[in-house]
């Protein structure tokens, strides 16, 4: 399997899609609600969902897909090698409130979930960040590297919130605060993904959230690594990365910010 060639293809894709998410932006749209009235989907999420499922089937016939609106695709799960996670539009709400801050996230891992070839693309400023398994990570094909911050009070931190908020007591509010007075600043921006690569090009020094889907964060888990970054669950471990609890630094940072999340089980 080349992976280059798969991450030129996968490229090629996101670009598409996020010619149709821009036809939607900043115009009227409908909106439906999923979970919750803070959890929607609008029909740019769904027109970008179809057009790269309808190319990853094409290019990928025996793989599986998993999609944020809809479901397993492809080749069924039980048969396929190779899975791909897709987010049409990460960060919906900032799309459909007119907020120049989303993305479009397309990831392809192993069985195990072990990510092999990611890409996220912010479509408003044209922004691709990209990475293949040992082959380094790019934006807009420039090598990145993450940043050399040492420690906290040198750093920008960036975190979400789960949209079920209401319903749990883990939502990050407290390290939050914490952080504030530990570190240079802290950022809540609305798209795991590009949190992710801004990790992964230096713009951010670290990342942590909870609650996630791997659509959300397969393609950025990536894009960090590949950059010199370190991607673990709160407990430090590299299982399962799919998204429940995760931390991305510069790997300086990595000790520290687990040691301040920890506190607040």
């Amino acid at each position: 399997m080349n992976l280059q060639v798969i991450r030129g293809t996968v490229t090629g894709i996101a670009h598409q899609a996020g010619a149709i998410v821009l036809q939607h932006y900043n115009q009227p749209h409908l909106e439906e609600t999923k979970a919750s009235v803070f959890d929607i989907v609008t029909d740019a999420d769904k027109a970008s969902e179809k057009l790269i499922v309808d190319a990853l089937c094409e290019h990928f016939p025996g793989h599986h897909i998993v999609g944020e609106e809809g479901g397993g695709m492809g080749a069924p799960a039980d048969e396929a090698d190779y899975f791909w996670f897709i987010d049409p539009i990460d960060g919906t709400i900032n799309f459909a409130n007119n907020i120049p801050f989303f993305s479009i996230s397309i990831a392809l891992t192993d069985r195990d979930l072990k990510p092999l070839v990611g890409v996220v693309l912010n479509p408003v400023s044209n922004e691709l960040f990209s990475a293949a398994a040992g082959q380094g990570a790019t934006r807009n094909g420039e090598s990145i590297h993450v940043s050399a911050a040492p420690m906290l009070e040198s750093a920008i931190l960036c975190t979400g919130f789960p949209y079920d908020v209401p319903s749990q007591k883990r939502i990050n509010v407290e390290p939050f605060v914490e952080f504030l007075s530990q570190t240079r600043g802290m950022r809540r921006f609305g798209s795991a993904a590009l949190d992710l690569s801004f990790v992964a090009c230096g713009r951010l020094d670290g990342w942590w959230e909870n609650r996630l889907n791997p659509w959300d964060c397969m393609a950025g888990i990536l894009i960090v690594r590949e950059a010199g970054g370190k991607v673990t669950d709160y407990s430090g471990g590299e299982a399962r990365l799919d998204g429940k609890e995760l931390i991305a630094s510069n790997g300086h940072l990595h000790e520290a910010m687990r040691a301040v999340i920890h506190k607040y089980p």
